[in-house]
């Protein structure tokens, strides 16, 4: 080893010289390092490491805090057996900063005089040839021997080095350990070796161990996000996973519930049962569990969580309020209140009042029955009263009295459980209090609603709770009831059609919408509005407005008010021309109107005895009723709704 030594001493004294090496004896791998070392102007006759400050290797070594930890074990190992060889064990990071170092005995204070210490640089480029720096050019595992080394200060010195590489090969730092080259020795070289890859499949191991720390860190956040309550329970049932939102549902603590029976927790259930037993997995079906003395329904789903053999090893339970259920199912169902007070057009006295009206008493609990003929707005204005209070984020429902038959209106209403009557469903279904509680539930034409249920209702609205069909236990429910209908509900109590009770507890407010003949002067800005609504939609535009139009609108009775004026426009636009809307454009009854004062002036210009207004009043009703074929007829004859028609008949006993 010694006379080799020196062979190669007197080849690196003449590449050095830049002379010719004559019968080249040092191996490849330190001959180009030799010339890496010329090109960096690398001085061979220094070879001291420059060390940096102590910030410096704390930032050091906070940056490679894991690669430390697992090394250190390692270095201590190898110092502890080369302990009576004069050697020290060295760490750096992937540019050859020296970070940590294990040994101890004369052999340090010559690695003080090199600076051979935590916080040094040991490249190539800054000490030349070596075992570190070349390691991390060439990426092997490389033992430099004395003269080897390229600066003259380190050939007194062995050093044996192997890269560390991480889980993607991708080199992190290097194991060294130098000696006395006296010592030197391939057995030096083979223990770094090895002890650099037990570091690296030690990192690679804490690696991966953080992407799964991070893993569960991250689907654990997922679970606990969910809205849904999710439940991981065993074959056998037992609970292995809850999260939070479940805990909350259940109303129990989620360590605690870790191993505990599901039935203990949800109570008997058929089809958690069916689940266990035959594996029969199920989707959104409806159970109830007590809790505190209360009945809470849930949504709940299941899936099976099989073994690598395709054996049920365990399954996911889904749980879903239904109040949040019947939420989502209303808004996708385009159940929710679109009307702002804003969307009700009219600059007319009556209107604004009943705007104000409705604003002032929008965010109270107080009852609500809104009157007016058909097509005046009811529901725009109940929405509206929806939308500025504070239930105004959750559902509004809306369900027509007049539109349901007797026989299904209660279970519209209230619902009914599985199997109650024939034709019923098997799963049960809630009714309209129920999807409507914490929100808004419109009951339109009031007015029509059976006597027998009347009585049910006038239940609900004082004990705030409901029963379905074929249910024994009661719902507890939260609901503002708005009323609406086009019938005088004070009337109709007269004449014993309507529960008085009801009528008190329906009507703490009435707002009374005016027909659109009492307010003409909005006629223009409805007509604009509906138009600009109507350009929006479709390619055809509209630019103006005949104004003998306008005049034929404001002449018009219009029994079905805004609805009716909204559909004349829309027939109008399709029909028109070059943007403008004429008179040609209305509808035939619309035009023939233009007659109306000439009759009137005929009427006025004929001699006839005097009566009262009264007697006038039923022989008109008579005469239109006997040139009439229907009641729709004769009402438009005289110009007045239908309604209006079967009140005025119904005042004076007229058979119709």
């Amino acid at each position: 080893m010694i006379n080799k030594n020196k062979v190669i001493e007197k080849q690196w004294q003449q590449f050095v010289e830049n002379k010719e090496l004559q019968n080249r004896q040092i191996r490849e791998v330190i001959y180009n390092s030799w010339q890496r070392c010329k090109e960096f102007n690398v001085d061979p006759y220094n070879g001291r490491g420059e060390r940096r400050d102590g910030n410096f290797l704390k930032r050091l070594r906070n940056a490679n805090q894991v690669l430390i930890e697992i090394a250190e074990p390692f270095m201590r190992e190898l110092a502890k057996i080369v302990k009576e060889s004069n050697f020290v064990v060295v760490l750096t990071d992937k540019q050859g900063m020296i970070m940590e170092t294990a040994g101890e005995g004369e052999i340090y204070k010559e690695a003080e005089k090199l600076n051979f210490l935590p916080g040094a640089n040991w490249s190539e480029e800054q000490v030349g040839t070596n075992a570190i720096g070349t390691v991390l050019k060439i990426d092997k595992t490389l033992q430099v021997v004395g003269s080897e080394h390229y600066c003259k200060k380190h050939h007194p010195w062995t050093c044996s080095a192997a890269p560390i590489h991480d889980q993607n090969g991708k080199i992190i730092g290097v194991l060294n350990m130098s000696g006395y080259y006296k010592n030197a020795h391939l057995h030096t070289l083979g223990m770094v070796d090895a002890a650099a890859k037990s570091i690296e499949n030690q990192f690679s191991l804490a690696a991966k161990n953080k992407e799964l720390k991070k893993a569960h860190k991250f689907s654990t956040a997922v679970l606990n996000s969910m809205s849904e309550g999710l439940i991981s329970i065993n074959k056998y049932g037992s609970i292995i996973l809850i999260n939070q939102a479940a805990s909350r549902m259940l109303g129990i603590n989620r360590k605690e519930a870790v191993g505990r029976d599901i039935k203990r927790v949800l109570g008997e259930q058929k089809n958690i049962e069916k689940m266990l037993t035959n594996h029969k997995i199920f989707n959104d079906e409806e159970i109830a569990i007590h809790k505190n003395q209360e009945k809470i329904y849930f949504n709940i789903s299941t899936r099976m969580l099989l073994s690598n053999s395709g054996i049920p090893d365990g399954f996911i339970i889904v749980l879903r309020k239904m109040k949040a259920v019947k939420k989502m199912v209303n808004r996708l169902a385009g159940s929710e209140a679109r009307f702002e007070f804003k969307d009700i057009i009219g600059d007319h006295p009556d209107i604004k009042e009943v705007i104000e009206l409705g604003k002032m008493i929008s965010d109270s609990q107080a009852a609500v029955l809104i009157e007016g003929e058909s097509g005046t707005g009811k529901e725009m204005m109940a929405q509206a009263i929806h939308n500025c209070c504070r239930r105004a984020n959750q559902v509004f429902l809306s369900i027509n009295c007049a539109a349901i038959p007797q026989s299904l209106l209660e279970s519209e209403l209230f619902g009914y459980e599985g199997g109650s009557f024939t034709g019923a469903n098997q799963k049960g279904r809630p009714g309209k209090f129920e999807l409507a509680s914490g929100g808004t539930l419109l009951l339109d034409e009031i007015g029509e609603m059976p006597l027998n249920m009347q009585a049910s209702l006038l239940r609900v609205l004082q004990e705030k709770e409901i029963n379905r069909i074929g249910g024994i236990e009661p719902i507890n429910v939260d609901v503002r009831v708005l009323t609406s209908t086009n019938k005088k509900l004070e009337e109709e109590v007269k004449k014993g059609n309507f529960r008085k009770d009801l009528f008190f507890r329906l009507n703490t407010v009435t707002i009374e919408m005016p027909p659109l003949r009492n307010r003409v002067t909005d006629i223009e800005k409805l007509v604009k509005h509906f138009i600009a609504v109507l350009n929006q939609r479709s390619d055809k535009r509209i630019y103006s407005v005949e104004d003998k139009v306008f005049d034929l609108l404001k002449n018009y009775s219009w029994p079905g008010n805004v609805r009716e004026l909204q559909n004349v426009i829309e027939r109008a636009v399709l029909l028109s021309k070059n943007g403008v809307i004429k008179v040609e454009n209305l509808t035939a009854e619309l035009k023939n109107n233009c007659v109306k004062d000439q009759k009137i002036k005929k009427v006025e210009s004929l001699n006839f005895p005097l009566v009262e207004l009264e007697e006038l009043e039923i022989i008109m009703l008579k005469k239109c009723l006997d040139q009439s074929r229907t009641i729709t007829e004769a009402a438009k004859k005289l110009g007045v709704s239908r309604s209006t028609f079967y009140r005025k008949a119904n005042k004076y006993n007229i058979g119709l």
